[in-house]
């Protein structure tokens, strides 16, 4: 963790702070490696407080030992009876620090927490909203990092290759669910990055359609959207399939999915945009008549979170670097009948990127 803290320093040297308050769950284990349960919106289980020359976790006295074991490169200061509360005692610290320039994480601190900061820290600080410069730091993956999420996409993909043979005209999409959620468990995983997403026939046609007791019929789309989470790292894996003959829609949408992604991955590399990025699968749809079907971005990063940065996506100019870890995932979505995703996560090089996944896919 200490060169993810000698990253974070740079970052208070360029933006002329003494110290910052970590609040979000995600950058907490990032730079600490304490993995607790938070409890969203308004439980978390610890704040970090860094500085040029300390680091501390601010947790309850239930929590120390586990962040004392899971992050040795931090101070543990457990908050007392007298003075309870995370944001009191990071106010605490920073004060003892003498941090007059003090940044927070203005898209996930609670105001509660902002308001006791505000209220006892030193005659003369500064608050500072730092946006998303912490967040940012996780976009690009050390080779640590490479490896977590190479285990547990690898966990992914072999869980979808023991269920895909299990699945039969009259399981119902919990069943399926269920099923992949024991091979995650079997396979070494502590389970699922987010809720796997089995759907069938026309509720193909809803991205994030909630698993549900529909049965599942032959020859219609069913897309399955899953992720194993393992060691603090998140997995996640698309494929459409179905049983027995799909009809010729099902074909043809499927193949220009299936040209899209195969585009995509041929073109993206470190130096383009997400924007560019995403037209490369956009472009393939919408020429074959299904742009308007094509209802989401390309990918996203992936990492801690199954949502990150960067996004391929049409609204980011911003250029990819080499260790940006993404999805590609391209799809089209008809109301009523059903849709095709199908997804694959790779990793940003600047030759080009290097895909993870080893799923197998589908050719009609």
């Amino acid at each position: 963790m200490s060169e993810r803290l000698a990253r974070l320093r740079d970052v208070l040297r360029e933006q002329e702070l003494d110290a910052i308050v970590i609040t979000h769950p995600s950058n907490r284990f990032y730079l600490s490696g304490f993995l607790a349960e938070d409890h969203p919106p308004n439980e978390s289980a610890g704040h970090l407080v860094i500085s040029a020359n300390r680091a501390a976790i601010i947790t309850s006295p239930i929590e120390s030992e586990n962040a004392g074991n899971q992050a040795p490169d931090f101070e543990i200061v457990p908050f007392s009876r007298e003075r309870p509360g995370l944001a009191a005692n990071a106010v605490d610290l920073l004060n003892v620090i003498g941090a007059t320039r003090v940044g927070f994480e203005d898209s996930a601190i609670l105001y509660r927490d902002f308001k006791t900061i505000k209220k006892h820290i030193a005659d003369g600080a500064t608050l500072v909203p730092v946006g998303d410069a912490v967040d940012n730091l996780r976009a690009v993956k050390m080779p640590e990092e490479l490896e977590k999420l190479a285990t547990v996409l690898r966990i992914t993909d072999q869980a979808l290759e023991r269920v895909l043979p299990t699945i039969t005209a009259g399981d119902t999409e919990k069943a399926v669910r269920w099923r992949i959620v024991d091979a995650f468990r079997e396979l070494g995983a502590e389970g699922e990055a987010f809720p796997t997403i089995v759907a069938s026939g026309p509720n193909a046609a809803l991205p994030h359609h909630p698993t549900g007791d529909r049965v599942i019929q032959e020859g219609e789309p069913i897309i399955i959207d899953m992720g194993a989470y393992a060691d603090g790292y998140c997995g996640d894996l698309t494929r459409t399939v179905w049983v027995g003959e799909p009809g010729e829609k099902l074909r043809q949408i499927y193949r220009v999915v299936y040209a899209a992604l195969d585009a995509a991955e041929a073109g993206i590399k470190a130096g383009m945009s997400g924007k560019d990025a995403d037209a490369v699968a956009r472009d393939l749809i919408a020429d074959a008549g299904y742009g308007d079907q094509f209802i989401h971005s390309l990918g996203h990063g992936l990492g801690v979170r199954v949502h990150e940065s960067p996004a391929l996506s049409p609204r980011n100019n911003a250029p990819l670097k080499a260790g940006n870890v993404v999805t590609i995932e391209p799809g089209i979505y008809i109301p009523g009948w059903g849709g095709v995703r199908i997804e694959d996560v790779a990793v940003v090089t600047n030759a080009g990127n290097d895909v993870f996944t080893a799923a197998p896919k589908i050719t009609v």
